[in-house]
């Protein structure tokens, strides 16, 4: 049984548990799919449960399949965490992020996020430990760690009536020179599905994002520049993102956008979620 599929079920029996056994409870569970046009495909199950009035645990989980010259290379992720009011101008969240595909290559990602609140403002601080795993193809199977530290920050300014703004960055440095993945000769020692996944690692990412709010519905354009840590190269990233309330417990999201690489052509991509309160 992949890791994927064992997670939805544990979520799913996590999910059932509380309902039962709890009905003061508030529930919210999402299901989701994207993809884009190089056949990537992502199934995606997220679940909220509020504990108390200020208290919340989470968890998620996510299968995706990718299309390479030598094959599809499989990928699942699944998280986990708490978040929660300390008071009325603090929030907080701490959680755990495991991506990757056996053998080939994983992360493990903690984080704690602190998020400030004023009138207008709202500032988020999330320091973050990222550690990787690389697996050699040799006959002699080995790994490769890497440890990362993140730092991700962000401002919102919510003083313009229906509009809100937001800018974020985020910047990773890594214990060893990930440039040495993008050579030559690294290719008798990964293979070539652990080499296309570990361009992934970013070095440096900047977030921007206007969003607006016309009755049931919120709109949101994005616009994201990523610097990956592999191969040095720039990516464009444009999103435009509708969340509608269908009625007061269901609601369905949609996203589409393009991804625009420094070397390649342009990739399309779109996601499709529901979501159900209750």
């Amino acid at each position: 049984m992949g890791a994927g599929i064992l997670l939805y079920r544990l979520i799913f029996v996590f999910f059932a548990v509380f309902t039962v056994f709890s009905s003061t409870f508030a529930h919210d569970i999402r299901i989701g799919y994207a993809t884009d046009s190089s056949d990537y495909t992502e199934t995606m199950l997220d679940l909220n449960l509020d504990v108390g009035e200020q208290t919340q645990l989470y968890g998620s989980a996510s299968d995706a399949t990718i299309k390479d010259s030598s094959g599809d290379i499989a990928t699942n992720s699944y998280s986990a965490g708490i978040s929660g009011i300390a008071n009325e101008q603090l929030d907080y969240d701490i959680g755990y992020n495991y991506w990757g595909a056996e053998n080939e290559i994983t992360t493990d990602t903690w984080h704690l996020s602190l998020s400030l609140y004023t009138q207008d403002w709202k500032f988020t601080f999330r320091p973050e430990n990222k550690q990787i795993t690389l697996y050699t193809n040799t006959t002699n199977r080995r790994t490769v760690d890497i440890d990362g530290t993140g730092f991700y920050n962000s401002v919102e300014y919510f003083g313009l009536g229906n509009l809100d703004l937001r800018y974020a960055h985020t910047s990773y440095h890594y214990d060893k020179n990930l440039t040495a993945l993008n050579t030559r000769i690294v290719q008798l020692f990964f293979s070539n599905a652990s080499l296309l996944l570990s361009g992934g690692l970013i070095e440096k990412k900047d977030d921007f994002e206007v969003t607006t709010y016309l009755g049931d519905a919120r709109i949101a354009l994005t616009y994201s520049q990523v610097l990956t840590a592999v191969d040095k190269s720039h990516s464009d990233t444009w999103a435009l993102n509708l969340d509608y309330a269908l009625t007061k417990t269901v609601s369905v999201e949609l996203e589409a956008g393009s991804v625009n690489p420094e070397a390649g052509s342009s990739v399309n991509f779109g996601s499709a979620a529901l979501r159900y309160k209750f």
